[in-house]
């Protein structure tokens, strides 16, 4: 589970158009989620609030052996009230990273629209201080600069007591600017830390426009202002039928590489990776469906045959809340591999139904020929819908359903959903490293609880004898490997307003 700020840093990029899918940093967003999830290890309590629809805080307290915690605040120029800020109004999706529904770039959908002259940059602002001492200071500064950059600026400072002479310093910046346009991304990364510069990049194919419709001056207006009976320009059919290509289109196939460098340490990193997913359908609204810029899309008609026919025909999800892609189910592949140290990593993941997502992840290195497979997935329990099962009180909805307005009613629907939700995740790896976490919703609170169990393999010098086994060592001496389990139990509280 993310914490609160986390989730308001995502609210704000979501608010601004930005999208964090197309990133050769999230390449491989999905399979981390459901295998390499982290347990809480400790009792941890946070308390959230987004005071102001441009301010929010959070104080954290957890205690392991000593109590520690944070204090956070964080402030945007974007106004935030539209977010579902209390913990029993925030869908638990968001909160839980899982599967994801990746949709086509933002930016190839339909054009970003730029920002006027007198209009303000979006910027964020972000500071963490955790305490108690050596108390480590972060700070996050956001901008966009234009609808396709973004500036981020991350700060890192610790408290010493005596100078450093070897290790990390106690201080070090990140300056990170992306440009995404939706076909590709350009990343470049640089920081104080031994002058580390970086570069990566990600290309969608299968994207581009056709090179007669490349003439971004093509002004379509209303096509009632055409006579009956006359042909249509044939730039209005070029672009009516790219955008028909990029609705139905139901996979999307992503390329892309990263090269890092420093010139003090002489520390060279390069990696590649390719990503193949199914698309979450692309669905045309109903005229009378409110609507954002964001979710426009082009007339088009779904493919025959596929789940977005069965939406588009009934208006709603037939299969799963979130839309299902055009294939019978979704699903995630992706290679990367690291030629400098000669590890490859193959991940597969799918969600065969709506409530269930699955994943295995296989990393391989080919100058130590060592292995390692890993699965995972996440169970999720939906609330139940309200008025689909027949009570004894179904007449007190029927004398109270014009009491309430159509949104207010849905609203009281949703939360009766929401209060019921949660979700398991699991996963195991060949050693046995089994981790478990649940995510759930106790009243107000929203609660997680995680445990972790390894085992450790530990020898005797001593003749010992365990379930009747005793073992000799090479050199004559009588020893036995005994397997001991060890692991962790953490729970961690969040409560926001």
């Amino acid at each position: 589970m993310i914490d609160f700020m986390d989730y308001i840093v995502h609210a704000f990029g979501a608010s601004t158009d930005w999208n964090p899918d197309n990133s050769y940093s999230s390449l491989t967003a999905t399979s981390d989620a459901l295998v390499s999830f982290e347990t809480p290890s400790t009792l941890a309590l946070h308390v959230s609030s987004l005071s102001t629809p441009n301010f929010a805080t959070s104080y954290t307290l957890s205690t392991l052996g000593q109590i520690d915690g944070s204090i956070s605040y964080l402030y945007s120029t974007v106004p935030l009230a539209h977010i579902p800020s209390q913990t029993t109004s925030i869908p638990l999706n968001q909160l839980v990273r899982g599967y994801k529904d990746i949709r086509l770039p933002i930016g190839v959908q339909e054009k970003r629209q730029p920002l006027s002259e007198d209009e303000r940059k979006p910027t964020l602002l972000h500071a963490t201080l955790a305490l108690p001492p050596p108390s480590v200071l972060t700070g996050l500064y956001a901008r966009r600069i234009n609808p396709d950059t973004l500036l981020c600026l991350s700060l890192y400072s610790k408290s010493i007591n005596s100078p450093v002479v070897h290790g990390p310093p106690p201080a070090s910046v990140l300056a990170h600017l992306q440009h995404d346009t939706g076909r590709y991304s350009i990343e470049g990364l640089g920081s104080s830390d031994n002058a580390l510069l970086g570069v990566r990049g990600l290309w969608n194919f299968g994207l581009a426009p056709d090179h007669s419709s490349q003439d971004e001056d093509i002004v379509v207006g209303d096509l009632t202002d055409f006579p009956t009976g006359l042909p249509l320009p044939p730039q209005l059919d070029v672009v009516t039928a790219y955008h028909n290509r990029l609705a139905s289109k139901p996979s999307l196939l992503s390329a892309g590489a990263e090269f890092y460098y420093s010139p003090f340490s002489h520390v060279i990193g390069l990696s590649t990776g390719l990503r193949f997913t199914t698309l979450a359908p692309h669905i045309t609204p109903t005229p009378s469906d409110p609507v954002s810029r964001t979710d426009r899309l082009s007339p088009n008609k779904p493919l025959a045959g596929t789940s977005a026919s069965l939406l588009s025909s009934a208006g709603h999800s037939l299969l799963t809340p979130s839309g299902v892609s055009h294939s019978s189910f979704p699903y995630t592949m992706t290679l990367t591999c690291t030629p400098l140290t000669g590890s490859i990593s193959s991940t597969y993941s799918v969600r065969p139904t709506p409530n269930l997502a699955l994943s295995s992840r296989f990393d391989f290195n080919f100058y130590s020929y060592e292995s390692r497979y890993v699965v995972g997935g996440e169970l999720w329990r939906r609330g139940r819908t309200v008025g689909a099962n027949a009570t004894d009180v179904d007449w007190v909805r029927t004398r109270t359903h014009d009491w309430f307005s159509v949104a207010e009613r849905d609203l009281k629907d949703e939360r009766v959903q929401r209060e019921e939700e949660n979700v398991i995740k699991f996963r195991v790896d060949d050693g046995w490293n089994v981790k478990a976490l649940w995510t759930g919703r106790v009243k107000s609170l929203l609660v997680s609880a995680g445990v972790s169990v390894s085992p450790v393999l530990r020898s005797a010098s001593a003749p010992v004898s365990v379930g009747g086994i005793v073992a000799r060592s090479s050199d004559g001496d009588v020893g036995v490997n005994v397997k001991r389990w060890t692991g962790s139990v953490g729970v961690s509280i969040a409560y926001s307003t």
